[in-house]
């Protein structure tokens, strides 16, 4: 119900009515002022005050007027939505204002009709049907013109006129579109409500967030997407494409756009939909307890639904695509962190969701440097506007605020917060979080004023904010359970407890939808880093929870607790000592939370306590080694350990026992990397099994696959065929009655691994075959079980590099696609287990895309390649990082400007931490980022500087050369930009041919047709050298080169 307090009564000319915009500013009609120039304005709480009109128009389509008060006519009052119909179907609404009531009793009052938008398409003009009895009299509706027009809380016009001939039922009003139409009705509410009115879709107010910016309470808050505190800056291209994406073309249209936590998705959203909303689009930032139902397929203007956290909302997504999939100009953006499994599920709710999706568009956030724009400029401007979001939260102002940060920031949410801290503390000694947690604690106290809560300490609220963001939104009941055991808020009466279960639920913005109590501190870093912090210094917090949990509630809790280990010491030994109180209990929990967790240290951390301490019996053990995942780059070396001391506990058991446990053995030094050893373990393995009559057939061809995946990984790729098809072979005499499935996996799994042995040996048609049939079986089998399209991806990806490594990098590219859509899906579902197959087909789609020339798409691909390689680098260093520091080299090549300046960078980095933690192996990743940085820092001007990297470069690319022969083009164009340099900006000619002369020699060390591109630069160089040594007396010197 719209505020009745907000109605005005207006005296000009006549008698009108009006509406409270802000606290100075009211909307009227423009004919009841006539041609006065000033009217009064009361309200049925406030006294009349003098008005001035300061805007009106009363033409074609206006009949309308702006009023600004001397004082304020309602102090204190939030600005309006504005909305408007977009649907064809008639709609309800409720006038609100002042008419003549019996005795001409002025008053105001409310009236409810219906609207049907179809009447405004020739006039611009709505017509009102009201329902019930008109008043009596002439002119029953006087007073009423002015009056607004509310459809579900949203403003939608301004009541003008009583329609002759419809013996007083029908009242015409002005659009609020009209009015929004015209700039200086825009300019004079943005002056006095601060804020840009959106014209929202009415008939979707109560299925959707508001557009209207979220009002801070709290410093953490101006964080917050909705509160739109910093002007929203970069990100043209995707703004461009997306807008393009949803003005052309009619008909419906998928897109997703994916990004980590704190890159801004939510955030570019919110601003497309604004840019939108000024064309008149319908723009639904779509509510988590939305149903969908026919209203969405009666819109007739073009619709952007935008859906948040879509990888948790797949049933409603199916169910709204289906009734929308018909209609003209629909488009829906679904915003996920990743293409998860979810999006298979969602493409398999139904025809019309598996055609939208399959033919979706696709973009993707990466960290900053895909901003275009300069980070430390997106610092000054988020500390231009946080600074107005502060004082208006009536907290002071550092009148110097800090720099910014020295660290390149990873996402545009790093930037902002320490824009934000520099703005509340500007002193370099204190953390950001601690001192956006300073202020937090203040929104506490003073949220807390009231009986019973303001008999609590600080520490007890603290508490409680701490629980509820480590265990995260939970039904009603489930929170006064947990708040049952929390230090300082367990030990008080249950009404306290309940009290304080209430104040949580109104601190923070709660999921939408379902039945969450409350909210968590956000944005995560800064709920992680208190969460952190805490634990550490008051473990009972979750030491009480160990055994009040659900399983799903422990592992959010456990997740929250690593990413929080990443950033504050000491919860690390918290965990450590819930372990050892429940290792039981936990054990299950963790491996379920690792395979979650990107940041996965202290739990698998706490997996090793388990075994250093022997918490837990041999039983239990096996149990925990049969729950273990197979794949998990978190738990290589755990695993391994497991499973050794398993077959070291078993070496009582009989032959076949043991040929099984070291089977699962060699499976885990696989995954290791260690394949000699897993090459031994597999032969004796099969040693035990030829003692014992009768061995199972699955088991020995199952070790005989093994052996030829490992012989390959050896480079024997002879004898891996020769394996590989006795596998084959062994694996035909397994009975049909015997789990077919099984032995369905196991064939696949064997032609998949012949295929590389089969490739290697030169018989590529074959090995093109054994994958065709590997993905045949595979894809019949996943049909069945969708928990086994990890393994159809595996094959995918297989067959995709062999047609790669045929010459059809068209069908290759097509094959990878189909593959990276699995590995996608298990990446967002187990990162741990599936991240690393995710990293090695996008490794595959960068190459495959560098052939096809295809730029854009492979830029793209490099982007998201680094994205998940950074993780791996950080939790395996010895297996992922120089492939990460490769893709970093990749992508510095292949962008320009700021990107390229910081692949650049980082890659420097990361090589001179492999070269010094792995060995001199890795130096020509090091020279060829010191090469690369150069040439990033000539674009920047800085000439003198990048020679130094270019000669740093070339000292260590020569030493490379000349111990292994490696890197030569790289060292060619090292020494050709140290030449160059000496030609354009000295006149050390003798220097330039010194280089040049080297440059040759290297070259001469090749055959003629190798590397023509460093070919022809060189000779290039040395020709402008030798021009430059003795200039014809005729003929002046060369030009530089615009290239160089």
């Amino acid at each position: 119900m719209p505020d009745r307090l907000r109605a005005a009564l207006v005296e000009a000319a006549g008698q009108g009515s009006g509406l409270v915009l802000a606290p100075r500013l009211v909307l009227t009609a423009a004919h009841v002022l006539r041609e006065r120039t000033h009217a009064t304005v009361r309200t049925p709480r406030t006294p009349a005050v003098r008005c001035e009109v300061v805007w009106s128009r009363f033409d074609r389509h206006y009949d309308a007027a702006l009023l600004l008060a001397d004082e304020d006519v309602l102090p204190g009052v939030e600005p309006v939505r504005w909305g408007t119909l977009v649907t064809s179907e008639p709609a309800g609404v409720t006038l609100l204002g002042f008419a003549a009531g019996p005795g001409d009793q002025v008053g105001s009052r409310p009236f409810r009709g219906e609207l049907d938008p179809l009447d405004a398409v020739e006039r611009d003009r709505y017509v009102l049907n009201l329902t019930g009895t008109p008043p009596e009299g002439a002119s029953p509706w006087a007073g009423l013109s002015g009056g607004a027009v509310w459809c579900r809380d949203l403003l939608v016009g301004v009541a003008v006129a009583d329609l002759p001939d419809w013996q007083h039922s029908r009242l015409e009003a002005v659009p609020a579109y009209v009015l929004l139409a015209d700039p200086g009705f825009r300019d004079l509410l943005r002056e006095h409500t601060g804020q840009d009115a959106q014209l929202e879709p009415a008939e979707f107010a109560d299925r959707a967030q508001p557009s209207a910016p979220l009002v801070p309470a709290s410093v953490a808050l101006l964080l917050h997407p909705r509160a739109e505190t910093v002007r929203f800056t970069g990100r043209t291209e995707l703004l461009a494409e997306l807008t393009a994406w949803c003005q052309d073309g009619d008909g419906v249209s998928l897109a997703l756009l994916t990004g980590a936590g704190g890159a801004g998705k939510s955030r570019v959203a919110r601003e497309l939909g604004h840019r939108l909303a000024a064309s008149r689009h319908a723009v639904v930032h779509l509510a988590r307890s939305a149903v969908p139902d026919a209203l969405f397929a009666s819109t007739t203007a073009p619709v952007l639904l935008v859906v948040d956290y879509a990888e948790s909302r797949v049933g409603q997504l199916g169910a709204l695509l289906e009734i929308v999939a018909r209609r003209p100009r629909v488009r829906v953006l679904l915003i996920a962190r990743a293409q998860g499994r979810w999006w298979d599920e969602l493409r398999a709710h139904g025809p019309e969701a598996a055609d939208l999706a399959e033919n979706a568009r696709r973009w993707s956030i990466t960290g900053t440097e895909s901003l275009g724009a300069d980070a430390r400029e997106v610092f000054r401007t988020a500390v231009t506007d946080l600074a107005r979001g502060v004082a208006a939260l009536g907290l002071p102002v550092a009148p110097a605020p800090g720099e910014a940060p020295a660290r390149p920031p990873r996402t545009v949410l790093e930037i902002h917060m320490a824009a934000l801290a520099s703005l509340l503390a500007p002193s370099a000694g204190t953390a950001a979080q601690d001192t956006l947690l300073r202020h937090e604690a203040a929104y506490w106290k003073t949220a807390s004023r009231d009986a019973p809560l303001n008999a609590l300490g600080e520490a007890a609220l603290r508490n409680a904010v701490v629980t509820a963001t480590l265990v995260g939104p939970v039904p009603r009941e489930r929170a006064h359970a947990v708040l049952a055991h929390v230090p300082r808020v367990g030990d008080q009466p249950e009404a306290v407890r309940r009290a304080v279960a209430d104040w949580l639920r109104d601190l923070y913005p709660r999921p939408e939808g379902g039945a969450a109590h409350w909210g968590v501190l956000e944005p995560d870093p800064l709920g992680e880093y208190l969460v952190g912090t805490r634990v550490a210094d008051e473990p009972e917090i979750f030491l009480r929870l160990i055994g009040v949990l659900d399983n799903e509630e422990m592992i959010n809790a456990l997740l929250v607790l690593s990413r929080a280990s990443a950033r504050v010491e000491g919860v690390a030994g918290v965990v450590y000592d819930a372990v050892r109180a429940a290792p039981g209990m936990l054990a299950p929990r963790l491996l379920g939370a690792v395979r979650r967790s990107a940041e996965p240290a202290v739990l698998v951390g706490a997996l090793e306590v388990i075994l250093d301490e022997e918490l837990m019996p041999d039983e239990q053990l096996v149990e925990l080694a049969n729950r273990m995942p197979f794949l998990s780059q978190a738990l290589v070396s755990w695993s391994v350990r497991l499973q050794q001391l398993l077959v070291d506990l078993g070496e009582e058991r009989s032959p076949l026992a043991r040929a099984g446990s070291l089977h699962n053995l060699a499976g885990r030094l696989v995954a290791a990397g260690q394949h000699a050893k897993a090459l031994e373990t597999t032969v004796s393995a099969l040693a035990l099994l030829d003692s014992v009559p009768d061995a199972p057939a699955w088991l020995r061809g199952a070790l005989l696959g093994q052996r030829s995946r490992e012989l390959n990984s050896l480079g024997r790729p002879e004898e891996s065929v020769t394996e590989g098809e006795k596998a084959l072979r062994e694996l035909s005499r397994v009975p049909d009655s015997e789990e077919p499935d099984v032995w369905t996996e196991a064939v696949a799994a064997t032609l998949n691994n012949l295929s590389y042995g089969l490739a290697d040996c030169g018989r590529l048609g074959e090995a093109l075959e054994r994958a065709r049939d590997s993905v045949a079986l595979r894809r019949e089998l996943s049909g069945r079980h969708p928990q086994l399209l990890p393994s159809l991806a595996r094959s995918l990806s297989t067959l995709s590099r062999h047609q790669y490594r045929a010459g059809d990098p068209e069908r290759a590219l097509r094959t990878a696609e189909e593959s990276l859509r699995v590995r996608r899906s298990a990446a967002e579902e187990e990162p741990d287990a599936y991240l690393a197959e995710l990293a090695s087909t996008l490794d595959h789609m960068v190459q495959i895309l560098a052939a096809l020339d295809d730029e854009p798409a492979l830029v793209e691909a490099a982007r998201e390649d680094l994205s998940v390689r950074r993780p791996l680098a950080r939790v395996r260093p010895e297996a992922h990082l120089s492939d990460y520091v490769e893709i970093l080299l990749v992508l510095a090549n292949l962008t320009e400007g700021a990107e390229s300046r910081q692949a650049a960078d980082e890659a420097v980095t990361a090589a001179r931490v492999l070269v010094r933690d792995q060995g001199r192996e890795h130096l020509l990743l090091l020279g060829s980022a010191f090469r690369l940085q150069a040439r990033s820092l000539i674009s920047v001007s800085s000439p003198p500087v990048a020679f130094r990297v270019y000669t740093k470069a070339a000292q260590i690319l020569r030493r490379v050369f000349r111990e292994t022969g490696e890197g030569t083009d790289e060292l060619l164009w090292a020494l050709d930009a140290q030449a160059r340099f000496y030609l354009l900006f000295t006149d050390r000619y003798e220097a330039a041919e010194h280089l040049s002369a080297e440059a040759l020699a290297v070259l001469a060390t090749l055959p003629d047709d190798a590397l023509p591109d460093e070919r022809a630069a060189a000779l290039d160089t040395h020709a402008r050298v030798q021009e430059a040594l003795t200039p014809p007396p005729d003929k002046p010197p060369l030009p530089p080169d615009p290239a160089a």
